[in-house]
């Protein structure tokens, strides 16, 4: 036995020592620090050294210091920083949720990320001159471009490209530049820079110093490399002070808005209407009662969908529980859709409903009650059979903004859906933006709508804990484990400086009170802001109008 070792079993011998117990489902005692995991087990942090069908590991910390046990799943490897969260004000704190911020890999490609819009690409881009060596001088410093190009027949000039996607939208890229001669723009994907070739854009004209080029529709936006500035055949110079992507103004979509309430539709539809109408909401997402595969108040509902289409107001039936997921209630499930279909087809066209919309969101679920990697193949089978229910009637799903990576399910949920509203949930517009992007492309790519949801409803304030990777003889309150395959965080009553795993410090924390994410108590920054992004988003093809939650 090395020197920790015996360590660590002296101090797990104390009698006061602390064990990590994983016990099977209905084993563990009363007592102990407990947590469960999702397939039923629990673990309990127990002064006994072993309690009766568990499996033990010395924690090397008194049993009095264990607060709370957060597990994490299996195959987790936190790395220098954890971030907890959870409720403001709770004593003791309880962790809700968790980062793991991971470090880059060594060598690995970084990220590329959507261009930003607007933004002078020069203050982030690599630029490379090309051509005979002599030819060209560049001087590229504080987001300029400054080119000296001399004379000759051969091609020269510069190559611009950054850590960036150009996505699916309708852009044009816009310069302000002074110079002495004819430069021209062009830009170089995938395909044309392995034949050497460039698609054109257009020609800086030296009279106007600015312009604004359109991206040519046979660009591979997916493919994009870069942008190729050329040098004419006379000598001559270019100052190039910015260079930026603007999208071009499409065509207005509606505003749109949830409505949870049924009282809303079903008692006050006067009411509603008018706040529709002065709000510029031009579809609603209402709640529909149902009964088993059927509307339950048809005529009530034919009449409120004809009263907003007179005034220019679609309705939309939305419905939403994280429990749908679940195989057990894929036929309840499926009726909803049912229901809807029978709707439409009995009703008279200016009565019917313009969509029917599943606000279905598994990941709210407990582990125990669906295996997180289970999730997305259930919801997947959950859409394909609510698609074959719907029965040709527009079928969209809500989903989180953080899906966007999560390429297998979106492909395959293109398949049974018609569209997707995006819980876009921030409030700095850089940001919306950007969380939007990889959603509209996908809507572009494979032909559906997109709505982009804005969050203006109350959010609880969190409390957002920092940890870091103590140092070798400093103390740490926040203990690493491993039960099995499953990492567990340990939280402590106080800081130790020896433990039976990995200890972390408290290096901070900070309330989020949400307004990075809600528009909450302050309505006329949404109402400034949402002109500026309806500028904007309508250039993707497939973006469908901002979807307000929470704002009546």
């Amino acid at each position: 036995m090395n020197a920790l070792l015996a360590a660590l079993f002296l101090m797990s011998s104390s009698a006061h020592a602390a064990y990590l117990q994983l016990c099977p489902a209905g084993a563990a005692p009363k007592g102990g620090v407990q947590a469960a995991l999702r397939d039923g087990s629990v673990l309990v942090a127990h002064a006994a050294p072993q309690l009766p069908g568990c499996r033990a590991v010395p924690l090397g910390v008194d049993a009095a210091q264990v607060e709370s046990l957060y597990p994490l799943a299996p195959g987790d490897s936190p790395a220098r920083t954890i971030l907890l969260y959870g409720a403001v004000g709770k004593a003791p704190f309880t962790p809700s949720s968790h980062d793991l911020p991971q470090p880059d890999r060594p060598g690995a490609t970084p990220q590329r990320r959507p261009v930003p819009l607007r933004t002078n690409l020069l203050s982030e881009a690599r630029v490379r001159p090309f051509g005979v060596e002599e030819r060209v001088r560049v001087e590229h410093a504080e987001g300029k471009l400054r080119l000296s190009c001399g004379a000759g027949a051969r091609a020269a000039g510069v190559l611009i490209d950054g850590p960036w996607q150009l996505p699916l939208a309708d852009l044009r890229l816009t310069a302000r530049f002074s110079a002495s001669g004819a430069f021209s723009l062009q830009a170089a994907d995938e395909a044309s820079a392995a034949r050497e070739t460039s698609h054109p854009l257009g020609e800086l004209d030296a009279a106007k110093g600015a312009a604004a080029l359109a991206l040519p529709a046979a660009l591979d936006r997916a493919g994009w490399r870069q942008f190729v500035l050329l040098c004419p055949p006379q000598a001559a110079t270019l100052t190039l002070d910015s260079l930026s992507l603007e999208p071009i103004p499409g065509k207005p979509q509606p505003r749109a808005s949830w409505i949870w309430e049924r009282a809303e539709w079903r008692d006050k539809p006067d009411a509603l209407l008018a706040w529709a109408k002065r709000e510029a909401i031009s579809e609603l997402f209402i709640v529909v009662p149902l009964e088993g595969a059927l509307v339950r108040e048809p005529a009530r509902l034919a009449a409120f969908v004809r009263r907003a289409g007179q005034a220019g107001i679609a309705v939309t039936a939305v419905e939403g529980d994280p429990h749908m997921v679940l195989p057990s209630q894929r036929a309840a499930t499926v009726d909803r859709a049912r229901a809807y279909a029978a709707y439409n087809r009995a009703a008279r066209p200016d009565e019917r409903l313009r969509a029917m919309q599943f606000d279905v969101e598994p990941y709210l679920l407990d582990d125990a009650v669906l295996d997180p990697d289970l999730r997305d193949r259930e919801y997947l089978a959950m859409a394909r059979a609510l698609h074959a229910a719907a029965g040709g009637m527009p079928l969209e799903f809500v989903v989180p903004f953080w899906w966007w990576d999560k390429d297998t399910l979106l492909d395959s949920l293109a398949q049974s859906s018609d569209g997707l509203a995006v819980m876009d949930y921030r409030t700095d517009p850089d940001q919306i933006i950007r969380f939007a992007v990889p959603f509209l492309d996908w809507g572009t790519r494979h032909g559906k709508r997109v709505h982009i949801g804005l969050e203006a409803g109350r959010v609880a304030p969190e409390l957002q804990r920092r940890y870091v990777r103590a140092d070798a003889d400093e103390a740490g309150s926040l203990l690493v484990a491993q039960a099995g395959e499953t990492p567990v965080l340990v939280l402590l009553r106080q800081p130790v400086k020896t433990a039976g795993g990995t200890l972390y410090h408290l290096s901070g924390e900070r309330t989020l009170d949400g307004s990075a994410t809600s528009f909450h108590g302050n309505p006329e920054r949404l109402r400034a802001l949402l002109p500026v992004l309806e500028l904007d988003l309508p250039a993707w093809p497939s973006f469908g109008g901002i979807a307000l939650h929470g704002w009546r």
